[in-house]
């Protein structure tokens, strides 16, 4: 199965929806294409990896410098595989993609973030190379 790797757009919206929604993170299609344009304009990169056809993954790069570090950091934001196409190599492509992406724009560290619940996807994440360095907490801000 040859995956390719390209740039989301709002033909996308309800495949990318979907994805967000399989991720734990409901989606309505009609707003997806607002937040790939607000992303973008912050230098963000939406990818979409293609497999038969079909839309079959999605990624988000998040490119920011930081006090920490000489070199900018670049974050998955989301990665999110089909779950009828997962362990095939869609995921693979979709990291290998946003790694190349990251270097090419002068990174030093290339991270995520996962849910303590995930278990599938830390092994993924083990697989490709990533090591379990820390722990997140988040907050809700209300409006």
């Amino acid at each position: 199965m040859a995956v390719t790797i390209r740039d989301a757009g709002p033909a996308d919206a309800e495949a990318i929806a979907n994805l967000l929604t399989q991720l734990g993170y409901s989606a309505d299609p009609g707003r997806v294409p607002a937040r790939l344009e607000r992303l973008a304009i912050v230098g963000d990169r939406v990818v979409v990896a293609e497999a038969d056809g079909k839309v079959a993954g999605l990624a988000h790069l998040q490119v920011t410098p930081t006090i920490e570090h000489d070199r900018p950091v670049a974050k998955i934001g989301a990665l999110v595989v089909e779950e009828s196409r997962r362990g095939t190599g869609v995921g693979r492509a979709l990291v290998d993609a946003l790694e190349g992406e990251a270097r090419g724009r002068g990174c030093g560290v290339l991270f995520l973030t996962t849910a303590e619940r995930r278990d599938d996807a830390h092994l993924f994440y083990e697989r490709v190379g990533f090591a379990h360095t820390g722990r997140r907490y988040s907050r809700t801000l209300s409006q």
